[in-house]
């Protein structure tokens, strides 16, 4: 029996002799199917994907077809083809002499293991989140000779537009666990679910909600092994990326703080791999997902420059003082305080080797807990969680935001002041917290909140009170 060579090309067409005759459908057995498939990657300039590597894997789907598939696997210098079921006979496998056509798609081995099933008239995989490439309803030709039959197309794979990839090095998260245990939050990305392939026909994914978790793949991708997400750019503006990185499987949280990106969707962000570094462990600071905000310390600051327990006070301090409060009162801090404009050196949050550091602006408070402030408008009353005692804390607030499912806890600190002694005021029930905006010579902004109220105090607050300091990394 004669041969049938399938060639989906997108190189050369294929060179047959001068006695091609077209065949009907009928006189195709798809047993002696013979394929030599090649395809080419449409997004070789973008960062996804320049070329094939071991073991990727596409696969073929032909108009009329609903119980057979073609799985392609590249080896490394050439494909293999199985059908269905895993092997060679394509039996099912219906082509046709006329106006048919093919779709194919691509995911990384390591995202898509599991064979698709047909139902509600398409090709479904059971839960692919992420990166893909495809290409619709491609015309193929089918014609003979009296030796060999030949199928023949041209395939260009691309990628869902303004799609973004991001990798973390294995070395920066950490050992993963069985199964899908991290997810990555981002601002102003949409993770999405590829949906299905309808033979010959359309691809389809559904987008997921603006800074919902994606979540992550562990894989290599060129010798890169680590933690890969897809996810699809806002479609206008520009904007800062903020990447939050959560494990699914335990409380603690991470965050990457040295690579937000600022770019238009579909500038090479949108497609380049971004290698994101500074993940820091322990729950140190997070992202709580909104426009141009910062990153938040999830503790108070101490005196050593390090980061307190979320549940406890830290160290305090008068207003633009890098020394604690001297909480013993052999000093009168009336006597002694800064009385100048702000400076970044005479922040006790400041990092003098990164500059990142350094206590909240009154602007980024304001985004918090001000409703009428134009950075809050949006998140100001989803975000607030409320009055809590959350833990061995005696009370305090908690932020969670809505944008990325990341909460903060300010501990009602209290404050340190001075009335002829030293004393400490109304802890577990108000919570005071420095701006680097100054008030006059003797006053500074402050954040200010007690059970049933949250808002920013702007009167009399001295600069010679002892408040704890949140930092922030900008």
């Amino acid at each position: 029996m004669k041969k049938i060579i399938i060639i989906l090309s997108t190189l050369v067409a294929f060179a047959a002799c001068n006695k091609e005759t077209p065949i009907l459908e009928s006189v195709i057995d798809p047993s002696q199917v013979v394929f030599n498939i090649n395809v080419e990657n449409a997004n070789a300039t973008k960062g996804i994907k320049t070329a094939w590597e071991n073991g990727d894997v596409v696969y073929a789907f032909f108009e009329g077809n609903s119980t057979q598939y073609v799985k392609m696997t590249y080896d490394g210098s050439s494909w293999s083809y199985k059908d269905k079921d895993g092997g060679t006979t394509f039996s099912g496998l219906t082509l046709s002499a006329s106006g048919k056509k093919v779709s194919a798609v691509y995911f990384p081995g390591f995202v898509c293991s599991a064979a698709p099933a047909f139902k509600d008239d398409k090709w479904k995989f059971s839960g692919v989140e992420g990166y893909f490439q495809y290409t619709n309803g491609v015309s193929y030709t089918v014609k003979s000779t009296s030796d060999v039959t030949t199928l023949e197309a041209t395939i260009r794979l691309n990628a869902p537009a303004n799609i973004i990839q991001v990798y973390i090095p294995s070395s920066e998260a950490g050992t993963l666990g069985s199964g899908n245990e991290y997810v990555l939050t981002a601002t102003h990305i949409h993770p999405f679910t590829f949906s299905g392939m309808v033979p010959g026909g359309d691809a389809s994914w559904d987008k997921g909600t603006n800074g919902f978790p994606q979540t992550a793949y562990s894989g290599t991708v060129k010798g890169d092994a680590g933690y890969y997400f897809w996810g699809i750019l806002e479609n206008t503006g520009m904007y800062w990326y903020d990447f939050q990185l959560v494990e699914q499987n335990a409380e603690k949280k991470y965050a990457i703080s040295s690579k937000s990106k600022h770019a238009a969707p579909g500038k090479e962000i949108s497609s380049a791999a971004i290698k994101l570094t500074g993940l820091t462990d322990n729950g140190k600071f997070v992202s709580l997902g909104y426009e141009g905000g910062p990153l938040w310390a999830t503790g108070n600051l101490k005196d050593d420059g390090t980061i307190a327990d979320p549940l406890l006070a830290g160290d305090y301090y008068k207003w633009c003082y890098t020394t604690p409060y001297d909480v013993t009162g052999a000093t009168d801090p009336y006597a002694n305080y800064y009385k100048g404009d702000y400076v970044p050196e005479k922040d006790p949050a400041y990092d003098k080797s990164s500059h990142a550091w350094s206590m909240p602006t009154k602007g980024q408070l304001e985004a918090l807990f001000n409703a009428s402030n134009t950075n809050a408008t949006t998140y100001s009353e989803s975000w607030k969680e409320g009055w809590t005692n959350l833990g061995t804390a005696k009370g305090g607030m908690l932020i969670k935001s809505k944008v990325n499912g990341i909460s903060l806890f300010l501990p009602a600190a209290g404050l340190y002041q001075y009335i002829g002694t030293v004393s400490l005021y109304s802890v577990g029930e108000n919570g005071y917290y420095w701006s680097t905006a100054g008030y006059g010579s003797d006053s500074a902004y402050y954040l200010r909140f007690w059970k049933g109220y949250i808002g920013m105090d702007y009167y009399m607050s001295s600069r010679a009170w002892g408040l704890p300091v949140r930092p922030v990394h900008n």
